[in-house]
């Protein structure tokens, strides 16, 4: 679980480059007095909520409550297509779950699925729609194979 963990937060890295952060108090919320705390994955530009997930759709609406709890205006959940049955369906859930809380405009769902390329285009274009400002990131130049 670690590694698909990883795998998405460096994805999400590689798309937001230096507006995403997966670490600190963005990512931290208190429920209120005597009820604790929750952490999600990571945040961008200090106005989107950011939720990977890959589990079972019984776990990912556990994480789309974080979400929606989470204090940023804007949500996105990346879904990465390991563990949670069909694709399709999960997305349509989220939709449904999240357009139940939210405004269409304030939240978005991606899967990672086909290239790696195109998973960033999607999680970019995700971000833009969400009203991020890309042009002012520093994103990681791609490694190279030497």
């Amino acid at each position: 679980m670690g590694e698909l963990d990883s795998a998405g937060k460096i994805l999400l890295h590689r798309a937001a480059g230096s507006l995403f952060s997966s670490d600190g108090p963005s990512v931290t919320f208190s429920f209120g007095p005597n009820a604790g705390t929750a952490k999600i994955d990571g945040t961008v530009a200090g106005t989107v909520a950011i939720e990977i997930e890959s589990r079972v759709p019984k776990q990912i609406r556990g994480a789309l409550l974080d979400l929606i709890l989470h204090p940023y205006p804007s949500k996105l959940l990346v879904l990465l297509p390991v563990d949670i049955g069909n694709a399709s369906t999960a997305v349509r859930q989220s939709e449904i779950i999240l357009g139940h809380f939210l405004k269409p405009e304030r939240f978005r769902v991606v899967v990672v699925q086909g290239s790696y390329e195109e998973s960033l285009a999607a999680i970019r274009d995700a971000l833009l729609q969400l009203g991020v400002d890309l042009g002012a990131a520093q994103v990681p130049e791609p490694e190279s194979a030497t």
